[in-house]
């Protein structure tokens, strides 16, 4: 391996909230070897305060090059003092038969005593919940990748999902309002998924420029041992464009998701969402629920700042501006109904769209993490703040 691919092998696995149930292709455009080598571990204290969560305080630790072969370890651990519980532990090599072979193993552990629901296929109802339930989770995968070619990626995943759902007494009641609702009481999921990625982006912490498409697919069945039946299917496509010698970078993604199965057989907490970090900034997570999704995100970053402490720590500041747009949808009808080719096409899309704004802050620490720091703005909410990590696309 030559001494470019061997300084970047750390950043070839992305951040378990990337990850999801695909890989990113191998990492393909080298880059210039720093002169002094950075670190490729990080450790990022979490402290906060939100209205739904009370007093928050966490710990993010990356490892891009735990064993010296690029093998990767990313731990997340969030505790609030209402009750919100999180942990996030991946672990994968992108080393394995000369590069060709990456495995992930990934698991995650989750509660929320106070999720709010706003209702199925919901564009125009809102803003405010219409019930609440107390939700956790707990699951986890193993993804295997094969690369083909050095910008390709077919993967293979096998996971597993557990979910309960219960009421506290004095809420509106999600259980009670909607005792009908398929996966009321919680389940099983056991899953098989395929993935493509095709990626020719120039790193994986702070891209600048290239494209990455990733199509998915996701089923569970009774034979697999799950308590329910569908298929999911995935497409995304983003592109950045970098101008002014690489200081500002423009960038366009463009999501669609569908969830097909047997009537019942979706429970509602496997269903398309929009809202949150990861989607329609500005609005609540799980704002909008449907068995399909439209998303389109735009970015423009600009390069603030950077430095290197002590000839160790490389830290780099970049501001962004964003605008966020989709939808949901409960039924094919309605999907074909949006997208039908005719003069109001574009009026339709316009109007049924819900839309987001805000700008925020993207901290590169060494070659380790992204800490992603966005404040959304949208006709519901006037400033939603979200801190996660990894880059959105």
């Amino acid at each position: 391996m030559a001494a470019s691919e061997e300084a970047r092998a750390h950043e070839r696995i992305e951040s378990e909230e990337d990850i999801s149930d695909l890989l990113p292709a191998k990492f393909p455009i080298a880059e210039e070897q720093d002169e002094v080598k950075a670190r490729p571990w990080a450790v990022l204290p979490q402290v906060g305060f939100g209205p739904d969560t009370g007093a928050k305080a966490g710990v993010k630790f990356s490892h891009r090059n735990l064993d010296g072969r690029g093998t990767s370890l990313d731990v997340n651990a969030v505790y609030s003092m209402k009750g919100q519980t999180l942990f996030n532990l991946s672990l994968g090599s992108p080393h394995l038969l000369e590069d060709r072979l990456v495995i992930v193993l990934r698991g995650r552990f989750t509660t929320d005593p106070g999720r709010e629901f706003f209702g199925l296929g919901n564009n125009d109802l809102g803003p405010e919940p219409v019930s609440y339930h107390a939700f956790q989770e707990a699951g986890g995968a193993i993804t295997v990748g094969w690369r083909p070619f050095e910008r390709l990626a077919l993967n293979f995943a096998v996971g597993a999902r557990h979910v309960e759902i219960w009421c506290d007494e004095g809420s509106p009641c999600t259980r009670d309002r909607f005792a009908d609702l398929p996966g009321i009481t919680g389940g099983d999921v056991n899953y098989l998924g395929l993935s493509v990625v095709w990626n020719n982006r120039d790193s994986i912490l702070r891209p600048k420029r290239g494209w990455r498409l990733i199509g998915k697919a996701i089923h569970t069945n009774q034979a697999l041992l799950s308590d329910y039946q569908f298929t999911r299917l995935v497409g995304d496509a983003s592109y950045l464009r970098s101008f002014m010698d690489d200081r500002l970078v423009l960038g366009l993604r463009v999501n669609t998701e569908w969830v097909a199965g047997p009537e019942r057989q979706i429970p509602f907490w496997e269903l398309s969402e929009l809202g949150g970090k990861d989607t329609l900034r500005g609005f609540w997570p799980h704002r909008f629920a449907g068995k399909g999704l439209v998303l389109i995100n735009t970015e423009a970053r600009m390069a603030l700042w950077s430095h290197r402490f002590f000839n160790l720590w490389d830290v780099s500041f970049d501001g962004v501006l964003f605008g966020d747009g989709g939808r949901v949808f409960i039924d094919r009808n309605e999907l074909g109904d949006e997208f039908s080719l005719d003069k109001e096409i574009f009026s339709r899309i316009i109007g049924n769209f819900q839309y987001s704004y805000g700008a925020g802050l993207r901290i590169t620490f060494s070659k380790a993490l992204v800490a992603r720091l966005d404040a959304g703005f949208s006709e519901e909410e006037k400033g939603l703040v979200y801190l996660t990590f990894g880059q959105l696309f």
